[in-house]
């Protein structure tokens, strides 16, 4: 039995030993480079290098207007008595080595510019009977500064088709006082140039939001609070003060910077300005949104929706949303209904224009008042039951034939 028990043991050891040595030799085959099987002194090594960095593109990258830098990836191939592709990094000098070719720098060029100059390149050097393809395949990063007044200055990792916006979201946006209409980029050419965000903002021109090369700088200005600077308050988010670019009109200001609460009513726009040293409140209405220029030192309120508010002998007084189309009767059930007090027959609606209507059914506008009054009888015995009325009644009667018997 034992011996048997030591077959066992023993088929067992030399199974396990067979898989770890197929085991190994399989791992050889998969990870033994490619390389070609001829001897020829001027052959390529064909190798291929993994990827693992691939960027969102908002479209087809232009071949005629990308251009070239360090870290940019390329596959080459050349055909000749057999296929060759490799695949081949910018370096850091701008340089792109390829092998058994030799060097060829296409730092700054154009990528159809690129292509054509290695294709030559290799054609005129090594190999004038080839066919030679070359393709981008990665796009590069680097490090570009944004200084000035944003939230969070500093250095960020970008690509050639990073945009302003892009960037400006990694710095935790604006602050309160950039220009963002003047936002200054200097070149290592030496060229500089103003971009106008707000044209981004407002309508979408990519002209306000451009993409940058390595070098690049970006700077936000501060705005003057005394020339440039309003507030605006009220139903929104992000109140506070802003920089505005002169001669931008209310909606302008509106599309690119005010986020509404749900509640906001922009039937109510009031904007208060100082005219010869007193305030002036002006009630914009959205049809003048588009021609209301704002002047420094403009407040900017946007009021709250008006609702409808239930007072007098109702369970639950207070204030309700507007709903169109309904009635002081709705608007008092809404509010859980009168009391015993109160009498909805003779309820009361005051409308804003200052006139009043009364019953339960009376169409109810944005921003009335509705009361409900108490009863007569409410009025003159309170909470008294008939028979606590009844025996006052008698009472008083009584009192008075006494005082006037003789």
């Amino acid at each position: 039995m034992s011996k048997f028990r030591n077959l066992i043991y023993l088929h067992i050891f030399i199974i396990f030993s067979l898989n770890i040595v197929y085991a190994q030799t399989l791992g050889k085959r998969f990870i033994q480079p490619v390389t070609s099987t001829k001897t020829s002194p001027q052959q390529i090594p064909q190798t291929v290098e993994p990827f693992e960095e691939y960027f969102a593109l908002e479209e087809v990258i232009n071949p005629t207007k990308y251009i070239i830098g360090p870290g940019d990836v390329f596959g080459l191939n050349i055909l000749t008595s057999e296929n060759v592709t490799l695949s081949l990094t910018v370096s850091p000098t701008g340089d792109l080595l390829i092998p058994s070719v030799g060097v060829v720098n296409i730092n700054g060029k154009t990528l159809i510019g690129a292509i054509t100059y290695v294709k030559d390149f290799v054609k005129s050097q090594a190999y004038p009977n080839a066919i030679v393809d070359m393709t981008l395949l990665n796009i590069r990063q680097f490090q570009i500064q944004i200084s000035g007044v944003v939230n969070k200055p500093g250095f960020y990792v970008i690509t050639p088709l990073t945009r302003l916006h892009e960037i400006v979201e990694q710095a935790n946006g604006f602050h309160q006082f950039a220009q963002e209409y003047n936002i200054r980029i200097s070149r290592v050419n030496g060229e500089n140039t103003v971009i106008n965000y707000l044209d981004f903002l407002r309508n979408g021109s990519l002209a306000g939001d451009p993409t940058f090369l390595e070098g690049d700088k970006i700077f936000v200005p501060f705005g003057n609070v005394e020339k440039e600077g309003i507030v605006i308050r009220g139903s929104i988010s992000g109140r506070g003060y802003d920089i505005i670019q002169k001669g931008e009109t209310l909606g302008e200001f509106l599309q690119r910077r005010a986020r509404f609460s749900e509640k906001a009513d922009l039937e109510s726009v009031t904007i208060t300005r100082i005219v010869n040293g007193k305030e002036k409140f002006l009630t914009i209405f959205p049809k003048d949104f588009k021609t209301t220029v704002l002047k420094p030192g403009d407040a900017i309120d946007i009021l709250s929706e008006r609702g409808v508010s239930v007072n007098g002998f109702v369970k639950a007084p207070g204030g309700y949303t507007f709903f169109p189309g309904y009635t002081s009767s709705d608007y008092i059930n809404l509010a859980g209904g009168n009391t015993v007090e109160g009498d909805p027959n003779k309820s009361t609606v005051r409308h804003l224009d200052g006139t009043i209507e009364k019953g339960q059914s009376v169409l109810i506008r944005r921003g009335d008042v509705v009361v409900v009054p108490r009863t007569r009888k409410s009025v003159l015995f309170g909470d008294s039951s008939i028979l606590e009325i009844s025996a006052a009644l008698t009472a008083v009667i009584l009192t008075f034939i006494a005082a006037t018997a003789k």
